[in-house]
């Protein structure tokens, strides 16, 4: 057997293979499932969500509908099988940031984490300006401002977290969202020149759940329904476009 021949056999044997797990994995998602990984994958996401990774998703996701069903299939794909190198490669290229209500947090951290998936912005610091503890909440990226605000946070489901351990020991605890950092990061993002921002996926009742995309691509999975704003204003007004 020539070796363009042994080539060609295992192209098949590939080939005959990748079609059998997407097969397989069709009959285990349904149809909405299949239109919301395949409206992330032409937006630019989920770049390793090839036909075997697909089945595997769709074989360990647990039974549930609606928004916690699509949040449970982006979990596993982005957490990648345990394999911490490949879900850090898969979390960074997608900006991927999930934080699920409940979870012990503070603003601080919150800030650190969603630092590692800009790092364009440099050093990120969470602090206040003008002085005193009434001062305006700002995040800091070098020598750029951004206010945090939280003026729509009546509009959207989100949950609050402390400023700081130590505002809370003085008893002057000042709460921020995980959407109003986000829309802070996004201006400094924009003075920075960074075409990306990150968008809110539709969440469920216990987890947000954001991503990096250039306003087009926003604008397509907004269409779709898979975005958290429900009109383009709200998008916009989040991505600081």
């Amino acid at each position: 057997m020539s070796l363009e021949e042994s080539g060609s056999r295992a192209d098949d044997s590939r080939s005959r293979t990748s079609i059998s797990a997407q097969r397989l994995a069709a009959q285990l998602l349904d149809d909405e499932d299949m239109a919301f990984l395949d409206g992330l994958q032409k937006a630019g996401l989920l770049e390793h969500l090839d036909e075997e990774e697909l089945l595997r998703i769709a074989s360990e996701v647990e039974e549930s509908d609606g928004e916690r069903r699509r949040v449970d299939l982006l979990a596993l794909y982005y957490a990648a099988a345990g394999d911490d190198e490949v879900s850090e490669t898969r979390r960074l290229a997608d900006r991927y940031f999930l934080q699920s209500v409940g979870e012990p947090a503070t603003a601080s951290g919150l800030v650190d984490r969603l630092a590692v998936l800009t790092p364009e912005l440099g050093k990120v610091e969470l602090e206040r300006i003008g002085g005193g503890e009434d001062g305006p909440l700002v995040l800091r990226a070098g020598g750029h401002f951004s206010a945090v605000l939280d003026d729509y946070e009546e509009e959207t489901d989100t949950e609050e977290y402390d400023l700081s351990e130590a505002e809370q020991r003085q008893g002057g605890v000042t709460m921020v969202t995980v959407r109003g950092l986000v829309r802070a990061l996004n201006v400094l993002l924009d003075r920075h020149d960074v075409r990306e921002r990150l968008v809110s996926l539709r969440g469920d009742e216990e987890r947000e759940v954001y991503v990096a995309l250039g306003v087009a691509e926003a604008a397509q999975l907004a269409r779709a329904g898979f975005l958290e704003d429900e009109n383009a204003e709200d998008m916009m007004e989040l991505a600081a476009w």
